[in-house]
């Protein structure tokens, strides 16, 4: 069997066909059809004791998949995600906790259309002879890393994603036929400390179904802000305060960049726009390499960049980004600038939308 560009370690042939089985299995069955995505349930992967944290979509008709968040760390960014979405009051706040899902480490088995699968996922198919039913859901499976774009999966994440669609058919056929009780999560206004979930593990050599409580991870900003108060000093008596008002975002665009190895970054922009003028000061992409960790200490460097350029600072900033709030409030006030957070910033949400219409066109 060809490898192609396969990511290593490379799946067998029964590796793939076992997986395509499951997920015709899992299909067929339609577990969506009585399974909400709020009702979240764990399974243990059998080769490294790690959990993922499952989620059925497709109730209402659209992205029919098994979405699984990996570990504590994946099910906080999770939850983070979706409160925000839930709380948001304006578009940037709901928009930016959207893009957040992609930040999430996860798992998907997902049914598409024919059309949305790639010369990869073909040649797959091809290659271990199976037979697809259905072809208006075809079966796609991919790994989501914190700031890069969905990629195909390796052997072992192959292994896995058979234990996830098997392990959810049967939790999902179970909670149907009433013999175990998942409850939807709850409001999440607080995001909770713990969380009680139903879990399916392996123990002494069979399948069996506990009740555990899992600690989720909440992702927590870092700035990594190396200047000293001599160096804030400095820079207030170099860069003037000028009667400015700029408003600041930071969002994910939908543009692969490919730097280093595969799969490629999904890009961030961090847009900075006059208040009283509407024009763009600075669009600047930034990339989330080699992780999503070293996202952050880019930040504060390129609006000094700017000041530089523009000699001087602005008087007052405006942010609807509670994580770009709490990024900058520190250094912002060390300069002596205002940093306010609001709701909307429509200058800004105006030139980001024709960003994205832009990136979309590419």
């Amino acid at each position: 069997m060809s490898t192609y560009n396969w990511p290593e370690p490379h799946g067998t042939v029964e590796e793939w066909r076992r997986l395509f089985k499951a997920a015709e299995a899992f299909k067929a069955a339609a577990p969506w059809d009585w399974m909400s995505e709020e009702l979240l349930f764990a399974v243990q992967n059998l080769e490294t004791g790690e959990v993922g944290f499952c989620s059925i979509t497709g109730e209402i008709g659209e992205h029919y998949a098994l979405i699984v968040y990996l570990g504590e760390a994946g099910l906080g960014t999770y939850l983070t995600a979706v409160r925000g979405m839930k709380y948001a009051s304006a578009f940037l706040e709901e928009h930016e906790h959207g893009l957040m899902l992609l930040e999430v480490p996860q798992l998907q088995a997902s049914f598409e259309s024919r059309g949305g699968i790639t010369e990869l996922d073909w040649q797959i198919v091809k290659d271990i002879k199976v037979r697809i039913r259905g072809r208006k859901l075809w079966p796609i499976f991919r790994v989501f890393s914190p700031g890069r774009l969905p990629w195909h999966i390796t052997g072992p994440q192959a292994r896995f994603l058979t234990s996830l669609l098997e392990q959810s058919l049967i939790v999902a056929q179970a909670q149907q036929r009433g013999e175990v009780s998942i409850l939807p999560l709850a409001d999440i206004a607080a995001l909770p400390t713990t969380l009680p979930l139903l879990l399916r593990e392996f123990e002494g050599g069979e399948w069996v179904f506990k009740q555990q409580v899992f600690s989720p991870q909440y992702p927590v900003m870092v700035s990594d802000n190396t200047l000293s108060a001599e160096d804030f000093a400095n820079l207030r008596r170099k860069l003037p305060l000028k009667d400015d008002e700029l408003q600041v975002h930071l969002a994910m665009l939908s543009m692969p960049v490919e730097e280093g190895d595969l799969p490629p970054y999904l890009p961030y922009t961090l847009l900075v726009v006059d208040s009283h003028q509407g024009i763009v000061l600075d669009a600047k992409l930034l990339l989330a390499y080699p992780s999503l960790a070293d996202l952050w200490p880019q930040v504060l460097p390129a609006l000094l960049a700017l000041f530089e350029r523009r000699e001087g600072r602005p008087k007052r900033m405006r942010i609807a980004s509670e994580r770009l709030y709490n990024l900058l409030a520190m250094p912002m006030g060390q300069l002596g600038i205002k940093i306010s957070r609001v709701q909307n910033l429509p200058e800004l949400e105006e030139v980001y939308l024709d960003l994205e219409a832009w990136t979309k066109q590419q």
